[in-house]
């Protein structure tokens, strides 16, 4: 599988390429979720479970290099796959897959924060975060750990 693009594209013209490029696969991706029949947005919602399923597969059996300009095929099948299943997913919902991750990265691109354990933390949830992680560190206390998750999820 390839890999790399994301770096070895951006910032050349043959970033701009591989971005029209991937317009149109993801216009075929619609086009062959339709002819399909792909029509129930919980059965996809399920489609898309699983193959992020796949890559925490992957990722939690350390099968990635992030020295490497490319990773393992099964990674990239796994990411490829999920991306297909949100994108039919969005067409269902009627919901414009590029537009959604331009309202995402907009909603994002400004947030200030600090990188916390490999995880993004937005400075106004900083504190409520780090005393639950030290509470859920001395107790184990699984809720907690959804607790952690929903306040990460936040915007």
């Amino acid at each position: 599988m390839p890999g790399g693009y994301s770096y070895s594209y951006k910032g050349t013209n043959g970033f701009t390429e591989h971005a029209l490029v991937s317009l149109g696969v993801i216009t075929d991706v619609i086009q062959w979720g339709r002819e399909k029949g792909l029509n129930d947005p919980k059965a996809q919602l399920n489609k898309v479970i699983e193959e992020v399923g796949e890559i925490a597969h992957e990722i939690t059996r350390n099968h990635y290099d992030l020295e490497a300009l490319e990773q393992p095929d099964e990674l990239c099948d796994a990411i490829g796959d999920a991306l297909v299943t949100i994108i039919i997913l969005s067409d269902i919902l009627n919901l414009d897959p590029i537009a959604c991750l331009e309202e995402a990265y907009g909603a994002i691109s400004g947030r200030e924060g600090d990188t916390v354990n490999g995880t993004f933390v937005k400075k106004d949830n900083k504190e409520p975060l780090r005393d639950m992680v030290r509470k859920w560190k001395e107790t184990k206390d699984i809720s907690l750990a959804h607790d952690i998750c929903e306040l990460l999820a936040q915007e």
